[in-house]
């Protein structure tokens, strides 16, 4: 009987990872990298929105190839709350989508090219967020890829590629091995 309770109340997380078996350390991760996030959000949102962007939040995600899950779970949540004050309304709150999908592109990318994640995460938005301000504000489609592109690719492939190196140069990668999993 405790052995079918106990297995019943274990929710699959991902690819063998369960509840029971997260670990502490990455929920802390999420939490944190999600607050950076939101931070650099509200910190910078004259430039984290419309059609000239550098979402300067987007750099944290050159930290993905050394979080691993926790990053993505946390900047996932990060780009939710972040977007909760978007000058487009609830239809940013879908954004979380092709992040999502981008982040674990950056992940799984890690050992071929960071810089080749990075750059198709700043794709896959770009195409998101052109669409979304053509949608509400009526943008031309083409043109307003083009802007946003390029500020998402400065924040993201620039300034991400940037961190990641450095996180690296100083060890960074070193002690998360230690705490992440």
């Amino acid at each position: 009987m405790e052995s079918s309770l106990r297995s019943a109340l274990e929710i699959p997380v991902g690819r063998g990872f369960s509840l029971k078996n997260l670990k502490t350390k990455n929920v802390a991760v999420s939490i944190i990298v999600s607050v950076l996030y939101v931070v650099l959000v509200y910190a910078f949102a004259p430039i984290s929105f419309h059609q000239i962007q550098i979402r300067i939040a987007n750099a944290l995600i050159g930290l993905v190839p050394l979080l691993g899950w926790p990053g993505i779970y946390g900047l996932t949540l990060g780009v939710l709350l972040g977007n909760l004050s978007s000058p487009l309304g609830p239809i940013d709150l879908l954004s979380v989508l092709p992040s999502f999908v981008g982040l674990i592109a950056v992940y799984k990318l890690r050992q071929v090219s960071v810089i080749l994640g990075l750059q198709i995460y700043s794709t896959l938005i770009s195409i998101w967020v052109a669409f979304m301000l053509y949608l509400v504000f009526n943008l031309p489609y083409f043109v307003t890829f083009i802007y946003v592109f390029v500020g998402i690719t400065i924040a993201t492939t620039g300034l991400g590629y940037l961190l990641h190196r450095s996180a690296i140069r100083f060890g960074f990668k070193d002690l998360l091995k230690e705490s992440v999993t």
